[in-house]
């Protein structure tokens, strides 16, 4: 499943450093597939892959946690460009 992180950095300059760490050697159980920060590293939006919230969650709360505030929510994965597929209108599903 693929999971966004959306990190309000506290200390950009220790969390980058962390990153610059850890991305070249993640664990084979998360993987990283986007990250989208702000010019001034203040704030991201990351898109991880893993078999749960709970584990990318673990997973980056360990490395990252002290250094920002971070809320994890699952994402569609089926389009670049997806809508909810949750959502419905009366005859069809939004895809």
């Amino acid at each position: 499943m693929f999971i966004a992180v959306q990190h309000t950095i506290f200390d950009p300059p220790a969390f980058w450093a962390k990153a610059g760490e850890i991305v070249p050697h993640l664990p084979g159980h998360v993987k990283l597939h986007q990250c989208f920060p702000t010019r001034d590293g203040s704030r991201a939006v990351c898109v991880w892959e893993g078999i749960s919230v709970d584990v990318v969650r673990k997973y980056v709360e360990q490395q990252v946690g002290s250094m920002s505030s971070n809320e994890y929510f699952q994402v569609e994965n089926s389009d670049a460009i997806a809508f909810p597929s949750g959502l419905t209108s009366p005859g069809h599903r939004v895809r």
